[in-house]
């Protein structure tokens, strides 16, 4: 069975902990934003009930030793702004990121910052993680300079790779080993 981190991760701007019930007002909000709700699966039309389960759920992976993910809160305000996690991924000791913002908070950096702390820890950590990758549409600019400013490398192009609003699309694949962190991420 994996851990949480502990202590958890965080910087001077942000924290990463595990979902709780109080989170039930950002999950609404981000039930509403079409984007958000595609990508990570979120209850669309929202319930306290149905968010509860997704909760559950996010805990499942950790109890299940399939990955973590966790809440995204600002530390000033203490307010969760969005939701991170990394999942193991074939071949072993391969993972794979992900992380959605609120619109309201989003190109203010949380994204970069959010992301470099959850890799940074799974890279340096005894998580059995080697290899992170990840796969982001073509279009999708902000995700891709978000990895680049982390220190992905982008590999290529896997054509006709995934199903998005029920359509076949390419994905750009981009990953990031321990040597190429930067000096300033490490946990």
């Amino acid at each position: 069975m994996l851990v949480y981190p502990d202590p958890l991760l965080a910087d001077d701007r942000l924290l990463l902990r595990p979902w709780a019930e109080t989170d039930l007002p950002l999950l609404e909000r981000a039930s509403m934003d079409d984007y958000v709700a595609e990508i990570e699966h979120l209850p669309v039309p929202f319930s306290a009930a149905a968010a509860r389960e997704w909760i559950a759920a996010q805990h499942g992976l950790v109890e299940g030793g399939r990955g973590w993910s966790l809440a995204v809160v600002e530390r000033e305000s203490g307010e969760a702004i969005g939701g991170i996690g990394i999942v193991f991924r074939h071949p072993p000791g391969a993972a794979e990121p992900g992380i959605w913002v609120i619109a309201e908070r989003r190109n203010r950096g949380v994204a970069e910052r959010a992301t470099g702390l959850l890799c940074a820890w799974a890279l340096t950590s005894a998580t059995g993680i080697e290899r992170i990758q990840a796969t982001v549409e073509p279009w999708n600019g902000a995700s891709q300079r978000v990895l680049e400013k982390v220190g992905f490398e982008r590999e290529g192009m896997l054509r006709s790779y995934a199903t998005w609003r029920g359509r076949r699309q390419d994905v750009l694949l981009y990953s990031l080993l321990a040597r190429d962190l930067r000096p300033d991420a490490a946990p």
